[in-house]
């Protein structure tokens, strides 16, 4: 049997740059709560996607898809939809 060509890492690096005012109140809140800064982040950085996901899911616009009654009810599916 041989090996995969390439292996899929488990977890992504990302990095960026901020400001020392940025920088410092993530670290303070880790020595706080006594938990390495890469841990904080990577949980704030999952709550604030599952928050944003979240607002994108109940945005009212999203809310009108399939809310009329249309004649024909399949115009996505009909080749000759146009009038």
């Amino acid at each position: 049997m041989q090996a995969p060509a390439f292996r899929m890492r488990r977890k992504k690096v990302v990095q960026t740059e901020v400001d020392p005012a940025t920088d410092a109140r993530p670290r303070h809140i880790a020595d706080r709560r006594s938990i390495p800064l890469k841990d904080l982040v990577r949980e704030e950085l999952r709550s604030y996607a599952d928050r944003l996901e979240g607002d994108i899911e109940t945005d009212p616009a999203f809310e009108i898809i399939g809310c009329w009654d249309l004649k024909g009810k399949n115009w996505s599916e009909r080749k000759d939809w146009r009038p």
